[in-house]
């Protein structure tokens, strides 16, 4: 599905606009980047389980594109990759680790690495906790978002 930027609501459900072209639309979603939703052009009417498998996937993607690019920290937007996310719980249970530690967190559109220095064991613990809570809370998210969906919108006779 594409993004649609410059959307101001809602608008879930699915368009005849031609002899075979349907339009599914799908999702509100709001970021610093504008308002968008999402849009997938079929060449047929599509089938309940393909509408039902395309808004599930793009959940999916959205839930995964929230946890990997959207935590900030600090003020600092850390990029939460699941090779970042591994490496940050094992970081927190090594009692070994020398302190102050500094981490490169993300890097800025140009490629400059942005780091952040974590002056003691407890400064990295309430971090990683706010990591975990909020990748958390984004799975969450996108399972109440899933539950709530209303498919009669998506049933065009």
């Amino acid at each position: 599905m594409e993004k649609i930027y410059g959307t101001t609501q809602r608008q879930d459900g699915l368009q005849r606009i031609g002899k075979n072209k349907w339009l599914l639309y799908f999702g509100y979603y709001e970021t610093e980047d504008g308002n968008y939703e999402y849009r997938h052009t079929f060449s047929r009417k599509p089938t309940m389980d393909e509408i039902k498998r395309l808004v599930r996937d793009t959940i999916d993607a959205e839930t995964k594109d929230k946890i990997v690019n959207r935590f900030e920290y600090d003020g600092i937007k850390v990029w939460l990759s699941d090779e970042k996310q591994r490496n940050y719980a094992s970081l927190e249970n090594n009692e070994s680790i020398a302190y102050p530690l500094t981490l490169k967190l993300n890097e800025e559109a140009d490629a400059t690495p942005v780091y952040y220095t974590f002056e003691t064991r407890e400064d990295f613990i309430k971090f990683s906790k706010e990591a975990s809570a909020y990748i958390l809370n984004a799975i969450m998210d996108g399972w109440k978002e899933k539950d709530n969906i209303d498919w009669s919108v998506f049933d065009l006779q």
